[in-house]
Order: C-alpha cells, then structure tokens, then sequence
C-alpha cells in the first residue's frame, strides 16, 4: 500500500470524526487568526505612543486600547487551542482504540496457517510502537499543525496587505522549502519504517526468550542470548539515530533558508523606511508578521515528519487488518444440534504452503460415534495435521471431512467447535485463576459445575490444599503448578465443556506414576460416551482404542484393532517391536 493509498484510507476512517474534527478546524483557525491582534497592536503602540508621526502627541488611549486587546485575544485564542486540542485528540484516541480493538480481534481470527507466520514480538511492536506513532501524531501534532498552518496564511495575508512588494521576496523562498520538505518527507518515510522493523525484531527477540529462558538456563546460552539482543538492540540504535538526524536536520534547512529570507526582508524594509516610503509603525507592525510567520513555519516543517512517520505506522497496522480471517461460514451453513460424533475424512490432501510436499495424502478414515481411535506413527507422519482438520484449523486443499455426514465446511465454525475439546500434551493455561481456567471451557459455568469438573479430573485434590484454593493465581502459561497439575486442571476443562467429540493429545507421556494414575482415572470418565481421536504415545493408551490408524508419510497405511497390526506384522507392529520391545 503506497503512502497515498494509506492517506486515503486514514480519510476515510476518520468519517465519522468529521463533525469533531471541523470544529476543532474552526477553533484552530480562530486561534492562528487572533495571533494577528499582537502585532497590530504592538505596531500601534510604537507608531502612535512610543513614536508617534511628526506633530502629533502620544494617544495614551491607542496603549490602553493595544493591550486590552492583546490580552482578550491571548486568552481566547488559548481557550480556542485546548478545546481543539482535546476535540482532535479524542477524535484521534477513540479512532486509534477502534484500531486497536480490530487489530486484537484480527490477530484471534486470523487461521493458523497465518499466524503462524508471525513472531509473537513482531505482532506486539505493531500494537505497541506503530499505533504510538499515529497517537503521537493526532494527539500532539495535528492540533499544532491547524493552529500553526492559520497562522502562517492570516499572516502571510496581512503582510501581503501592508505590502506585496516585500512578500514578494518569501514568494521565491518558497519552491526551496517545499523540495526541502518533501526530500525529508521521504527520508523520514523510509528511516521510520526501518526502524520499526527493527524494534519489531527487538520485541520478539525479547518476547521468544522469555518465553524460553528454562531453555537458555538448561543451556548455559545466557551470554550468546545477551550477544544476540546486543546487536538487534545497536541495529535498532542506529536505525533510530539516523531517523532522528532526519527529523531534526528537516527543521533546520527550513529554518536557515527563512532566515535568509528574513535577513534580507529586513535590509529591504530599512531602506524602504529610510526613503520614506514606509513609515515605523508598517515596518514594526510587519516585522512582527514576519516573527508570526517564520515560528509556525517551522512546526509545519516539523509536523511534515510526524505526519510520514505517522503514515508509515499506518500502514504496518493495516497490514495486519487486511490479513485474511478464518474461513467464514457459507451461505445457509448448519447448525450442528444434537450431534451423534462420527466422523469420516474423505480423500483429504493437505499441504500447510503451496509449494511444500503434501503433509495429508488422500486420507480415507471412518471413525463411528463414540469410538476411541489412536493416531499412530512415527514424527511427522502427519498425525497432528490430521486431528486439526476436525475442528478447522486448517482447511484441505481437497477431500471432505465430515461430522454425521456433514461437511463440516457447510457446519457454522461456531457450532462445530463447541462440541469439540481438546487436551493438548502440553497444556495451555491462561494467566488468572484457576477457577478461571477450567471455566474457559463454558464461560457459561457456574462455580459448582467448575468443582464438579475439577472432581472428575482428580485436580479438587490438590486445589483444595492450596492456601488460596481454586483463586490460586496459576501464572504465566500455568508455570506454578506441575505438568501434572496442569493436565487435570485442562481436562477439567474439557470435561466442563461436554464435548462430543475430543481430541487428545497424550496426556501422561511425561509424568510421573502418581500423576500418571490420576491422569489415567479422569480420562476414563472424559473418554466415556464421546467419539475420541488420540494421538497416542504410549501402550496404555493405544490399548484403550477400539481401532488403531497407522499413519505414515501423510498416508493411512494401517486400520485395526491393536492386536490385529500386530498379528498382520506390518508397520505398526515394526513401530511396536522398536518402541516397547
């Protein structure tokens, strides 16, 4: 998106500001024409008090007239700045808290095969550092820029008025200072957007060992992790310095070539005066206009910067809004009532990229309601990607994959995931309580219904010797309770949501016996009546499934019982021999 289609777009966001926004431009402009009342009056005050023409006494009137004036106009013009300054900035704040909502909910509703394609950190810098940028602009330098754009053009105006002659000189200024601004505007335009990338990669350098510094302790990489932020965090240094050396040098070619302008405005005036065509209050008073003009010049200049850099954040944010959403549901899709639970994949392929090899080849399965499956094979043959096409994860680029006999593409995605639950191996609790995690799995719950999933999990056992009991606070992804604690409080959570068909990802792999047992107990009763796909690892649980899939290289090669694979002597039974021999 080039910086005049984000321009357009940033136009047409801001619709329903309008009202806001042309009030805050009227008393903008009120404010820059009341900057004019000073010079006049000054210029009277010299002209008529201070230097009066020859023989014509002072007019002490004209002074007491001059500075009431001054004043009334200082402090309307002041009161006329703060509302147009808080209406802008609340137009600005309210539009950018949309943004920041939609970015929140784009980010939650993008598929998976989207967002994995992201660095955690990289998502957060556009939350954090892109929508700074536009804050800083509607916020600060919006409100500047109306009041300092009026009065740049009222005084412009007048000292055309008093004379045209000497106006004519800043005429021929001006070409130099719009290439200057606009080589700048690019300038800035292209170091802003190398920045953010750099701090972009700063955060999710940040965010990625965080979130594994066990991993880093385990290692002993804590001095090569200290070397890699160091030198993501100098190139972020250099990017930011060049972009500042931008912003300030901008200001300071416009103001050397509206000194020179200025410089030679006054060699002219002076002489002006000296041949008498000009008298001391014109030239005071168009001094003065000149002052009015020169300082607002040089915000402009200055809000050129924040107005590209601001259009850069822009467009990193839109970016991420005109990311694709999950699929949404086709016309006239079905409400999924009462489901039975069979489920069957039909010559399904898949491939998470285009130009990537297949991780799903024309799949057939056909799982009854309420049987027990066990996904089988070695890593990577594809058994993850094959359960995360149930709940539509992922879509296959051909086949079907059905529920009861509906394509679950023609079931509305809602209705579809509220009867599925999920155990992953490695489970994901939510920062809060406890209470609150189990009752992720029906929002709905209430704290009896949340103890009774808690019971049938065996997690009330240890949660009731917690001194804070079910408000115990479970920390960032449940890392103050133990794998096995985490696994009973995310089984409780399935088992709160009532799903009639589970997913499950084996839950006892890495676990001690005591929890292994206890784990083993809750998902007889989790397992019980529901149409379940494992992803097994261990006998135990291969032996609980009515039938078996073998997968291999994305393939279903093997379907049976497990003693019938293993009587047949086939892949399943090589897999067996090696891995529980």
């Amino acid at each position: 998106m080039t910086q005049r289609e984000t321009l357009k777009r940033l136009t047409r966001e801001a619709r329903p500001y309008y009202g806001r926004i042309a009030i805050a431009l009227l008393l903008g402009t009120l404010a820059g024409v009341l900057s004019l009342v000073a010079p006049w009056a000054f210029g009277a005050i010299v002209g008529r008090v201070l230097a009066p023409p020859p023989g014509q006494a002072a007019d002490v009137h004209v002074l007491y007239i001059a500075l009431g004036a001054t004043f009334a106009a200082l402090v309307l013009a002041n009161l006329a700045t703060y509302f147009q300054t808080y209406l802008t900035a609340w137009s600005g704040q309210h539009l950018i808290a949309r943004w920041r909502v939609a970015l929140f909910a784009r980010v939650l509703n993008l598929p998976l095969g989207e967002f994995d394609k992201w660095r955690p950190g990289e998502l957060i810098a556009r939350f954090s550092n892109d929508l700074q940028l536009m804050t800083d602009a509607v916020s600060v330098s919006l409100p500047q820029f109306v009041v300092a754009g009026v009065t740049f053009l009222s005084s412009f105006a007048m000292m055309i008025y008093l004379d045209w002659l000497l106006t004519l000189t800043l005429v021929v200024v001006a070409p130099m200072v719009s290439i200057a601004v606009s080589k700048f505007q690019r300038l800035i335009s292209t170091s802003t957007l190398r920045t953010q990338e750099s701090v972009a990669d700063l955060s999710a350098n940040l965010t990625e060992i965080l979130a594994g510094q066990r991993v880093v302790k385990a290692f002993g990489g804590e001095e090569y992790e200290i070397r890699r932020f160091r030198r993501a965090n100098e190139d972020f240094f250099g990017a930011y310095m060049k972009l500042t050396q931008f912003i300030q040098t901008q200001p300071l070619v416009v103001s050397t070539i509206m000194v020179l302008a200025v410089v030679v405005i006054m060699w002219l005036s002076v002489r002006e005066v000296l041949v008498g065509r000009l008298t001391t209050e014109h030239i005071f008073n168009y001094w003065l206009l000149l002052v009015n003009l020169a300082n607002p010049l040089n915000r402009l200049a200055a809000f050129v910067g924040d107005l590209a850099k601001s259009i850069v954040g822009a467009g990193r944010v839109f970016e991420i809004l005109d990311l694709p959403v999950e699929t949404a549901d086709r016309p006239g899709a079905k409400a999924l009532t009462a489901p039975n639970g069979a489920i069957a994949f039909e010559h399904v392929t898949f491939s998470y990229k285009a130009d990537e090899p297949p991780a799903l080849r024309d799949v057939n399965a056909s799982i009854e309601a309420g049987e027990v499956v066990a996904l089988v094979g070695r890593s990577g043959a594809g058994k993850t990607t094959l359960v995360n096409l149930v709940p539509r994860f992922y879509e296959p680029q051909s086949g079907v994959v059905r529920i009861d006999g509906i394509d679950i593409a023609d079931i509305r995605l809602t209705d579809l995931r509220r009867v599925i639950g999920i155990v992953p191996q490695d489970p994901q609790l939510l920062r809060g309580t406890i209470l609150e995690n189990i009752r992720y799995g029906r929002l709905g719950a209430s704290d009896d219904e949340v103890h009774a999933a808690a019971r049938d999990a065996n997690a009330d056992e240890f949660v009731q010797l917690l001194p804070d009991g079910y408000a115990t606070q479970v920390g960032e992804r449940g890392i103050r309770l133990s794998g096995g604690e985490r696994q009973r409080v995310a089984i409780a959570r399935a088992l709160l949501r009532d799903p009639r068909v589970l997913i499950l990802d084996e839950a006892t792999s890495a676990l001690d016996t005591h929890s292994e047992a206890l784990i083993q107990q809750a998902l007889e009763r989790l397992l019980a009546g529901r149409t379940t796909l494992i992803i097994a690892h261990r006998l135990s649980t291969i032996r609980r499934a009515n039938r078996i899939l073998y997968i291999e290289a994305g393939r279903v090669v093997e379907i049976g019982t497990h003693d019938e694979l293993l009587a047949r002597g086939g892949a399943y039974a090589h897999l067996h021999s090696a891995q529980f021999a």
